[in-house]
């Protein structure tokens, strides 16, 4: 018996949406990897990323490894160069400095936003990761005090309750993340960095909008003095922008992981 048209076709988009579900899958799945090797220098900038082993090293086929790669050239992660290749995007040093001002604005009417905003038990887990924080410090473990300080901007981020706002300090945070990644090694940096958080916390504690956004604006600014004297040490051909290469192996071949 013929089965009525409206089940037939009710049972044709449902199974149409299935390879499309494991497509966005398998995309997000390439997309997060690619993003974790740029934020933990696996990746530098100007590397450059080739599709074939992409998909061998995720055993995908092209669909989605060009999906994943479209969706981090719009987020200014890599750069698409018509007739030469796929790079790790590069910044040239005032589009990082620029970025980085734009970023202390922004963190700082997040801790504003955080004070006014933050419930009481926000503000104790606030509290507690920075309290954390003090044995990375102590034990001087650059890794470690970067994973502390990125979960006490994530908490403000989250407290100050403004998605936008929060989505776009997120988008910069990303697209600065593999110059700044190493800016702990400096140790006194991180005595600075994890002081500079205690005055912070103590603004968004007494609800003071006014000092946590002074305190975080200090904050950042002051990352951002350490930031430049290690930009200095960075070798000059990681800022240079993206282009097609004039020379052999200008972006080194993309290093796959098993």
């Amino acid at each position: 018996m013929p089965q009525p048209a409206g089940r037939h076709a009710q049972g044709d988009m449902t199974d149409s949406r299935k390879p499309s579900n494991r497509s966005a899958s398998m995309t997000d799945h390439v997309k997060e990897a690619i993003e974790s090797d740029i934020h933990n220098g696996s990746l530098l900038p100007g590397d450059a990323l080739d599709e074939a082993r992409l998909c061998e090293r995720f055993n995908v086929s092209r669909t989605p490894v060009r999906e994943a790669l479209l969706q981090l050239s719009v987020q200014g992660l890599i750069t698409i160069v018509p007739r030469s290749g796929i790079y790790v995007a590069r910044l040239s040093l005032p589009e990082l400095f620029a970025m980085y001002e734009l970023l202390a604005e922004l963190e700082g009417i997040c801790a504003k936003f955080a004070a006014l905003r933050m419930s009481r038990s926000e503000v104790a887990t606030l509290r507690a990761a920075h309290e954390d924080a003090a044995l990375s410090r102590n034990s001087k473990d650059p890794a470690a005090y970067g994973a502390a300080n990125a979960r006490f901007h994530a908490l403000i981020y989250e407290g100050c309750h403004n998605p936008f706002l929060k989505s776009q300090v997120a988008l910069i945070r990303k697209r600065t993340q593999v110059y700044r990644q190493n800016v702990f090694e400096n140790i006194a940096r991180i005595a600075r960095s994890h002081e500079e958080h205690g005055r912070v916390v103590a603004a968004i504690e007494a609800g003071d909008a006014e000092t946590a956004v002074e305190e975080m604006r200090k904050h950042i600014d002051g990352g951002g003095r350490d930031f430049a004297k290690f930009l200095a040490e960075t070798p000059a051909e990681r800022f240079e922008p993206t282009a097609p290469s004039t020379t052999k192996n200008k972006g080194r071949p993309a290093r796959s992981k098993p």
